[in-house]
């Protein structure tokens, strides 16, 4: 007898279509229970194993008729009132965000808090935990000492050599390497590092790009662009590192700095598609001007709705 979880999709394509084959979230499945089978086949998940797919007797008339309700959201509601629970979201998913790094910031100050947060968001989806450890490993209180010792042509590398020798030292930590794109493996992401934090070793991190930040959004980007992070991942780091830390300084009592991030924030342009609410995305497409702050509404909506078998009854529907 098996035990395990039961998926349910209108399609059996949309297991794939919603990056489900690519989240270990899903390894549990035993059945996909499908109104349409139209790929023939198992599903196959992340782990490996494929899984059996049963097409409910409805007719493929019946399934290609029904949406599901984030597709009519905009259409019931209103573009508006779909926008302000976005940004509702979204500022929730953002103060989460926030709340961690204030315990980072009070334990250890803004600059080395700003340094963790760098080094984990430079690890994207899949090397966040290890780039966070060896933030942990090696202090920026340690490494910006020896940067600051170097000649500044040589700081980029210098920092890389520190970096690359923290990771080397036992016990190993857990990169991942496959099924990620090369611009996003370690080896590249610490070379971006390496660049970032050499470019602000002699101002600081705190000043240079909370100070970047209060000047606005522009600035702030030019603050974190350069060798191996364009404008893309500058986006991610400014919504996942920058704008949180000075958030959480908001509450030590920079205000100003909170205000600015705010006013960042509801302005920040997506850094991009991203596989889990690619769904949530094209149902709202053509309908709303989709911004970082929305973003993270469709995110917390997929991880407190979707993945929990939460349709028909998120704000959407």
């Amino acid at each position: 007898m098996l035990h395990g979880d039961v998926e349910a999709s209108l399609r059996a394509s949309d297991f794939r279509r919603h990056g489900h084959h690519r989240d270990p979230a899903y390894d549990g499945v035993v059945l996909h229970v499908v109104a349409w089978d139209d790929e023939g086949q198992g599903t196959l998940l992340r782990c490996g194993r494929s899984v059996p797919v049963l097409a409910m007797d409805t007719g493929r008339r019946w399934a290609e008729g029904w949406a599901l309700p984030c597709h009519s959201a905009v259409k019931r509601l209103g573009a508006e009132e779909v926008t302000r629970a976005l940004e509702r979201l979204g500022d929730v998913r953002l103060v989460g965000k926030m709340a961690r790094w204030l315990l980072e910031v009070r334990a250890h100050g803004p600059e080395e808090a700003l340094y963790r947060a760098l080094a984990e968001a430079m690890g994207y989806a899949h090397n966040r935990g290890p780039f966070l450890a060896l933030a942990e490993r090696l202090p920026w209180r340690e490494l910006r000492p020896a940067l600051l010792a170097a000649p500044s042509h040589l700081r980029a590398s210098t920092a890389l050599g520190q970096l690359v020798g923290a990771a080397m030292a036992p016990p190993p930590l857990p990169w991942r390497e496959e099924g990620v794109r090369p611009a996003n493996r370690p080896q590249a992401r610490l070379g971006a590092l390496a660049h970032l934090l050499a470019r602000w070793a002699e101002k600081g991190l705190a000043q240079g790009l909370l100070g970047a930040l209060e000047e606005g959004m522009a600035p702030l980007l030019r603050a974190l662009q350069g060798p191996g992070l364009g404008r893309h991942r500058a986006l991610e780091v400014a919504l996942n590192a920058v704008i949180p830390i000075a958030l959480a300084m908001g509450l030590q009592g920079e205000r100003t700095l909170a205000v600015a991030a705010r006013t960042v924030y509801a302005h920040l342009p997506r850094p991009g598609a991203y596989a889990p609410v690619r769904h949530l995305e094209e149902a709202l497409a053509g309908h709303l001007p989709l911004r970082a702050r929305h973003q993270q509404g469709l995110l917390y909506l997929y991880t407190r709705y979707c993945t929990h078998g939460g349709c028909g009854r998120c704000p959407l529907s």
